[in-house]
């Protein structure tokens, strides 16, 4: 008996023993040694928790994170009522991807603490990152009611308000946190990225600037800034910046493409080739380096073909300035019968312009870079489409101009009411007025969106009216189910191609959160395999999205925001304000080099 009890005690020594070594090893960043420490503490008692989450914690430094996960649900097995432990749980999970485990564990452990701010910022972000951010916003604000200093999460709800477009609302919270937080350099970092999506570049470069003053090496600002000195057309300091991010992270694959893609933005060929060689030795199978590469060097191949069209191009311009002059004097009479100011347009502001614009081109060809007007560039294809615009008009005075959608036909789908006018809206409008036949066709009543009694449909057609469609339809699949009818969708979207004789067809993206709108998608392809497809993202697509195609709406911004306000009984969602709406076409017109955008992804296009 007494020899039992001392091999018990010298048991439990050893095992308390490596935990307390593994413990000091862990805590000086030896975490590969403290886990060979810690593993063997953990085996020979398997019900000593202490062990078991260092442990976890040396295979997430390790980014062993499937080790990590059974380390810490052994613990919660052992004590359900650990808090700390469902949290770093639920954590993990959202570090793999896997939302759903991480949504589901954060809340078992709310429901042991629901005041717990800790908590409910870590299910804030989740819920961020999985772009349910009416949620997430909520949880925020929940927290700063208890809180109204709390760091995380007045972070994120700035984070928040950014990723959903609201940019004025994320500069205000952001400014907030740091009047409290002024030493956090994510905080100016985030408010950096804000300011350059709103076009403040200066204070957006002024808020970088701070972000790596205090922390030199944070490579993500150092990326931002060069993203931002890019859009400014100030290549030289986008340069510097992208190599600053380098300098720090010089296997990052990223700051390589990115320093590369500025390279072959500028003409920089060798140098963009070098980058990319670069980043093909850190990941030899990155798809983005190796098509980066390809191009490249297709590109070197063409280099007269593209002498001979910048040739051209200045050739253009000198035509369109002689033919401004002839138009103002073979057609002088007839403008001074018709509007002074328009003679005055023709005889003196065209020909300006086109002086100006070949002045820009010069000017951005050569000097550009030096002197930092990359904007001539913007200016120089503006006024060059006005003047061939206006001089074309004034040739034939009297004659109608030809529609440039005249012969198309579009059939617009969507999953439930609001889908179109938020996905595509402007899109349609504008195609309406350039003579194109624009049909809409939605699947569902959207019965389950609100407790609406019908109004839903109602809604949807005043919405349609004020679209001017050529018509629409309302189907009855079951909101919420449509994965369930893919067949019977696909018969339908058949039906109507071959009734309207579409030649477009506008849908919810394959990557789409909201399953009804996979599954609108699903039928649509295949109904609509002999014509274009073109993608829409709307209010649950993810940030995986990548357009390829954009539509000028910033004409149509003012409209599309209109048709919004007719779905009277969703305007309690946050992705139905109207700045949320306007912030996102703010943000794709800033990629697309106009005010607003609407963003597509091409699935197939025939020309």
């Amino acid at each position: 008996m007494f020899s039992i009890l001392v091999g018990a005690y010298l048991l439990q020594a050893t095992y308390i023993d490596l935990y307390k070594e593994g413990h000091a090893l862990l805590d000086q960043g030896r975490a590969k040694e403290a886990e060979v420490l810690l593993h063997d503490s953990a085996s020979l008692n398997p019900s000593y928790t202490p062990a078991l989450k260092d442990l976890a914690e040396s295979y997430v430094k390790l980014k062993n994170f499937t080790e990590a996960i059974d380390r810490y649900k052994k613990v919660v097995e052992l004590d359900p009522r650990d808090i700390n432990a469902r949290g770093h749980l639920a954590e993990l999970y959202s570090w793999t991807g896997n939302y759903d485990r991480a949504v589901v564990t954060y809340r078992d452990a709310l429901e042991l603490d629901p005041k717990n701010g800790s908590l409910l910022n870590g299910l804030a972000v989740v819920l961020r990152w999985s772009h349910r951010y009416d949620e997430a916003e909520r949880l925020y604000k929940e927290v700063l009611r208890a809180d109204p200093e709390n760091h995380e999460a007045l972070k994120g709800l700035g984070k928040t308000y950014s990723m959903t477009g609201d940019l004025s609302k994320a500069v205000e919270v952001l400014d907030r946190a740091i009047v409290h937080y002024p030493d956090d350099s994510e905080l100016h970092k985030d408010m950096g990225t804000v300011l350059a999506w709103q076009k403040n570049f200066k204070k957006a470069i002024a808020s970088l600037n701070k972000a790596v003053e205090l922390h030199p090496n944070y490579a993500e600002a150092y990326r931002t800034m060069g993203d931002v000195y890019s859009w400014m057309r100030a290549y030289q300091q986008a340069a510097e910046s992208y190599r600053k991010a380098i300098e720090i992270e010089p296997n990052s694959v990223e700051n390589h493409m990115l320093l590369a893609k500025l390279y072959r933005k500028t003409d920089s060929r060798k140098l963009a080739e070098d980058e990319v060689k670069a980043a093909m030795r850190i990941d030899p199978t990155d798809t983005g380096a190796l098509e980066l590469f390809r191009d490249i060097r297709n590109e070197g191949k063409y280099s007269v073909i593209k002498l001979l069209s910048e040739a051209f191009e200045i050739t253009a311009y000198a035509i369109v300035f002689i033919i401004v002059l002839t138009v103002s004097r073979t057609k002088r009479k007839i403008l001074k019968r018709k509007h002074r100011a328009y003679l005055y347009l023709v005889s003196y502001v065209l020909p300006a312009i086109v002086l100006l614009t070949l002045a820009s081109y010069i000017g951005e060809s050569y000097f550009g870079e030096l002197l930092n007007i990359g904007f001539l560039e913007d200016l120089s294809e503006a006024a060059l489409f006005l003047t061939f615009g206006v001089s074309f008009l004034t040739l034939l005075w009297g004659e109608r101009q030809s529609k440039e959608f005249s012969r198309t036909v579009i059939l617009a789908v969507g999953a439930h009411p609001d889908d179109i006018e938020l996905g595509c809206g402007g899109y349609i409008m504008k195609a309406k007025d350039s003579g194109a036949t624009v049909y809409g066709l939605t699947m569902s009543r959207g019965e389950k969106g609100a407790d609406t009694n019908g109004k839903r449909e109602d809604e949807l057609r005043k919405a349609a009216e004020f679209m001017e469609l050529n018509g629409f339809w309302v189907l009855d699949f079951p909101d919420t189910g449509l994965k369930d009818c893919v067949t019977q969708m696909k018969d339908a979207v058949e039906e109507k191609i071959k009734q309207t004789g579409a030649t477009i067809v506008l849908t919810h993206t394959a990557i789409d959160i909201h399953s009804d709108h996979r599954a609108v998608f699903d039928a649509t392809k295949v109904a609509a395999r002999n014509i274009s497809v073109l993608c829409y993202e709307d209010v649950s697509t993810p940030r995986e999205f990548v357009p390829n195609f954009f539509i000028d709406i910033s004409g149509y911004i003012g409209d599309k925001m209109k048709t919004i306000t007719f779905h009277r009984t969703q305007e309690d969602k946050n992705y139905m304000n109207p700045e949320v709406i306007k912030g996102r076409a703010a943000h794709r017109g800033i990629q697309a080099g106009v005010q607003y955008a609407e963003a597509f992804r091409i699935y197939k296009l025939l020309r």
